[in-house]
């Protein structure tokens, strides 16, 4: 059912890793998606993927403050080791750095302009569904990059990570639902844009985040940023190593931004991008 669409969402969709190394040493790893939008390199993910760079400013300045404390003489803090040190983003190709971002983690919703970017690289770009011919009952698909597992060590004397060998590329994950409801919850940071999210019953998946959610005719339904545990309200019960367990029971369904505030978000930013029905990539007013 969605083997055309997923073949076009593969030339469009990309993985963003992220690493992390703490005040202790540790090096993380984690993955996210994000879709190209248009030849100028635009992109749209899920706004989360940034919450580990905001930390490490925070951590980084606190870090700074305390040394300087220290050095003082004046008192001895200790500084938290699980604090970060040392933050990367790789997005999809080697070198290249995402400028012009902005965040609205109310939506859930990041967009940005890689750079350098280069027009070969993506042979296909994606169209935005209409939302008002969204309706639930339709059969949708998501795509990202679940189950790898990411690993990397951190070069002290470049003060840069390097992702361990055979870790690209990264296997691609599609995973199909059907549109089961609209969930309208608040508005923007600044409260000018609607924040509505298309529901799917199937779950996110971790490393799915920022990922597309498309019709079979690969349109545009919304980004993956979600995933919601919802209680059933019954119990089943188990037997474990001869004691009896009882275990609440959920529905584990998927959320991502809805494409009518994708494209508000896009029109706010005067990113060019594609609707159903379009003959060529525009900015919609």
């Amino acid at each position: 059912m969605f083997g055309d669409a997923c073949e076009k969402a593969m030339k469009f969709t990309r993985p963003v890793i992220t690493s992390t190394r703490q005040y202790d040493g540790t090096v993380n790893c984690s993955c996210g998606t994000f879709i190209v939008l248009n030849d100028d390199g635009w992109i749209v993910t899920a706004g989360h993927i940034f919450d580990s760079f905001m930390a490490f400013q925070e951590n980084s300045k606190k870090i700074k403050d305390i040394e300087a404390q220290n050095s003082r003489g004046t008192s001895k803090i200790r500084i938290e080791p699980k604090w970060l040190t040392n933050h990367s983003f790789w997005w999809g190709w080697d070198n290249v750095r995402l400028n012009d971002v902005s965040v609205d983690r109310k939506i859930d919703l990041a967009v940005g302009r890689l750079e350098p970017f280069d027009k070969k690289w993506i042979s296909e770009y994606p169209v935005i569904k209409d939302p008002k011919k969204m309706r639930p009952g339709t059969s949708l698909c998501r795509l990202g990059f679940p189950f790898s597992k990411v690993t990397a060590t951190f070069d002290g004397t470049k003060n840069s990570f390097r992702l361990a060998e055979g870790t690209l590329p990264l296997p691609l994950f599609p995973l199909e639902g059907m549109h089961t409801r609209n969930i309208a919850q608040g508005k923007s940071a600044d409260g000018s844009i609607d924040a509505l999210y298309v529901e799917t019953s199937s779950p996110g998946l971790r490393g799915q985040s920022g990922g597309p959610i498309f019709d079979t005719e690969c349109n545009i339904c919304g980004i993956q940023v979600r995933t919601n545990h919802m209680p059933l309200d019954f119990r089943a019960e188990a037997s474990v190593d001869g004691k009896k367990v009882v275990e609440n029971q959920f529905m584990n369904l998927g959320v991502g931004v809805h494409a009518k505030t994708i494209v508000d978000v896009l029109k706010k930013r005067d990113v060019r991008f594609r609707m159903e029905g379009d003959t060529e990539y525009k900015i919609i007013s």
